[in-house]
């Protein structure tokens, strides 16, 4: 009972790390104040392109580039 606890609460944690850094994109942009259409346009690429990697690191340097 404990390990199938403890093995979901491994997987939960894994899963939460990968959605914080896919959307980190989407997040960088908005607090580097892009307007709203590339804020828009950074999170479609991170959402399509970044199961890639390259199509993330794209987004990334989108998003903070000035």
């Amino acid at each position: 009972m404990l390990p199938d606890i403890v093995l979901y609460a491994k997987y939960a944690g894994a899963a939460m790390i990968l959605i914080i850094i896919g959307l980190a994109p989407a997040w960088l942009a908005r607090q580097t104040k892009k307007d709203k259409w590339d804020m828009g346009l950074i999170r479609v690429a991170s959402w399509l392109f970044g199961w890639t990697g390259v199509g993330w690191l794209w987004a990334l340097y989108w998003a903070v580039r000035k």
